[in-house]
């Protein structure tokens, strides 16, 4: 249970907006809060975003993106536009996925709140300040065929081999890619086997495509393939094979289901 100190804090910072506070408080506490002299503010809802209540999207367009990077952003965003068919709002048929630098919902001592807030845990793709430096990505989804394509643009801090992108660093872009399809089709999952062959090395600052695509769903098990080629699709890089098992976070929030 929070302590009704840190709790006051985060009511009246505004930190906490979107989520009813009866989801998180006794009856006899959430009294305790509205009648306190310290409460200046009406106390309604909260969020579960205790960091910002506008968190940064970082798979958005910024100056370090190349020409090459916005031309194919540009062309998948496209594709995401929603139309007026006959009178009727039509979607397209790919999603823009939204990345932050944050694991916030399944973190580890989620149910500690106060500590949680406080915590300086960063996505490991998103924890360099620096726009370009390393990760610069995003991830365009469809969901009626079960597939997604990621922008990638490799930063200079991803050397490996001279003038080449590091091996390690691909990997981590594939595990997290194909973990993001395979979290979008089957709920919270983690990874359980990834295979990867290395076709050929990956210019440092080059824009690649990562593709992925649903291979099948069995029980628990989300089977995942992958390639990553150039944008125009004539050179591969890599290809790769990988298993996500589905899992249940309800312990992290003190669940004892």
């Amino acid at each position: 249970m929070l302590g009704l100190s840190v709790m006051r804090r985060l009511l009246i910072s505004g930190g906490m907006r979107g989520l009813r506070l009866q989801q998180l408080l006794s009856e006899e506490t959430l009294r305790h809060l509205q009648t306190s002299p310290h409460n200046t503010r009406h106390i309604s809802t909260v969020s579960l975003w205790p960091f910002s209540s506008q968190p940064r999207d970082f798979s958005q367009p910024n100056s370090s993106w190349s020409p090459e990077m916005h031309k194919v952003y540009d062309n998948y965003n496209a594709l995401c536009d929603t139309d007026i068919e006959n009178g009727e709002e039509k979607r397209g048929p790919w999603r823009k996925l939204p990345s932050y630098n944050r694991s916030i919902k399944y973190a580890t001592g989620g149910i500690h709140l106060s500590k949680l807030i406080q915590a300086k845990a960063r996505l490991f793709t998103r924890n360099v300040k620096e726009q370009g430096a390393t990760f610069e990505y995003v991830v365009f989804v469809n969901k009626e065929e079960k597939r997604c394509v990621c922008v990638f643009q490799a930063g200079r801090l991803l050397e490996g081999a001279p003038g080449h992108v590091h091996g390690g660093a691909i990997a981590t872009m594939i595990d997290t890619v194909t973990g993001t399809l395979a979290g979008f089709l089957s709920g919270p999952v983690m990874t359980a086997n990834l295979n990867i062959d290395y076709r050929n090395p990956m210019p440092l600052g080059s824009v690649v495509l990562i593709h992925s695509a649903l291979d099948r769903i069995e029980g628990r098990k989300t089977y995942i393939t992958c390639k990553v080629t150039s944008t125009d699709e004539s050179k591969l890089y890599t290809e790769s094979t990988a298993l996500f098992v589905s899992i249940s976070v309800g312990h992290l929030f003190g669940s004892r289901n």
